[in-house]
């Protein structure tokens, strides 16, 4: 089945007009303004779609009414199951890198009580105190970055102490190397650019997986689209 091709629209503009309940009268101006095409093009779809026993034409002294058959519902039928199994199934999201050696922040950072209690109570773990960066590989790796910066869904507050701010930052939850337990945290303040990404977690992931700076690691974020496309437009509307 192609998705969607000029039948599948019309069926679609028909469903929406009524015509499963009733005969429309529908001109093949009105068909070809909403298909974008001509009207000899919108006669020549409603023609095939009639000898595909898709729709029923009745004609009453000079006017043709359209009404859509069992099996032209069947045919849309058929097109919400794709597109059902399409949006619902799970979307993973992909970050491959190496491991570096970064400035030493994300002990202190992650060790502040405001932070370590907001993370534990928010992203559902004791963090250990420190982050593991990872320099992303390829172009692949630092847009889907961007991505999920901007979707992430975990606001992590910022705070002051009487001396100075701490900016916020925000996670969103992952799998390291496709089985531990993690989260990505990005932070307001930054030295690092869009080509980095800091992995927080429960475990020291660099005693854990015996990681040295260079060692290759991937970090996976598994969303189901319709949450993706969710967290996108509240992201956009901000």
């Amino acid at each position: 089945m192609n998705l969607i091709n000029l039948k599948e629209k019309l069926l679609i503009f028909l469903a929406q007009s009524g015509a499963y309940t009733k005969s429309l009268n529908m001109s093949t101006s009105t068909i070809a303004q909403h298909l974008g095409t001509s009207q000899q093009s919108a006669s020549r779809i409603l023609i095939q779609l009639e000898q595909n026993g898709y729709i029923e034409k009745i004609i009453v002294g000079k006017t043709t009414l359209i009404r859509l058959t069992n099996k032209g519902l069947d045919e849309l039928k058929n097109l919400y199951i794709v597109l059902k199994s399409i949006f619902e199934k799970p979307v993973e999201i992909i970050l491959e890198g190496r491991v570096f050696s970064g400035l030493g922040e994300g002990f202190y950072y992650i060790s502040l009580p405001q932070y370590f209690e907001q993370i534990k109570e928010k992203v559902g773990f004791t963090p250990y105190p420190g982050t593991l960066n990872i320099q992303l590989l390829s172009k692949d790796s630092i847009e889907n970055r961007m991505l999920l910066e901007k979707i992430a869904d975990i606001p992590i507050d910022g705070f002051s102490n009487g001396q100075r701010t701490y900016g916020g930052a925000k996670c969103i939850r992952a799998l390291f190397n496709g089985e531990q337990e993690a989260a990505l945290i990005f932070v307001e303040r930054t030295h690092y650019g869009r080509d980095v990404v800091e992995v927080i977690a429960p475990v020291y992931l660099r005693g854990k997986y015996n990681l040295r700076d260079g060692d290759k690691v991937f970090v996976k974020v598994t969303l189901k689209t319709s949450t993706l496309n969710n967290n996108i437009l509240t992201a956009e509307a901000k």
